[in-house]
Formats: structure tokens, sequence, C-alpha cells
């Protein structure tokens, strides 16, 4: 739905690590009214991380803080943690650029 007058949108300005597809985007902001920007998973031996962000169709942050994601499967190794936590170390560094 636009507003009389209004120009709809037809892209969404994403950032550089950002995996969501543009149709995917456009059908957030009709339902939800942002999108939601979702980096790549980095993964280990029984780790998973993935950072998010959320924007405007101009790519503005929104009142929504963004989050990183770290799921696991149990224990892990020190050998694994350690892995983790560097990669903990980069992806909080690629969310906050």
């Amino acid at each position: 739905m636009t507003a009389v007058g209004a120009t709809p949108v037809t892209a969404v300005a994403c950032p550089s690590w950002c995996s969501v597809s543009q149709s995917t985007h456009l059908r957030e902001l009709r339902w939800e009214g942002r999108a939601s920007h979702w980096s790549d998973a980095r993964s280990g031996d029984g780790w998973e991380i993935r950072h998010t962000s959320a924007s405007d169709a101009d790519g503005h942050p929104i009142e929504i803080e963004p989050k990183v994601y770290i799921s696991t499967n149990g224990g892990l190794t020190l050998a694994g943690a350690e892995a983790l936590a560097l990669t903990l170390l980069a992806t909080y560094e690629e969310a906050t650029d």
C-alpha cells in the first residue's frame, strides 16, 4: 500500500555485510516497517555466529539495537572456545562498521 503521491520503495540500502535479498527486505518494509539485515553465518566446530541490525528503506538505523546471535551444540573444546572468541571479536568489529 502506497500513500497518495508517494513513490513506492523499490530497493533498500543495505550494509555491505547484509546477506538478505531485496525482495525479502521489501516484504519486511511492507509488513513490519523496517528491514532486518543479517550477516552470513560464521561457524566452527559446534558453534555459529551471526549478527543483525535494522533500518528504514534509506539505510538509516532505527531504534532496534544491533544484535549478535551465538548458537552452540553444547560444550566446546578449548580450541573451539578460542576460535569462537576470535570470531566473536571479528563479528563485533564488522557489526560496528
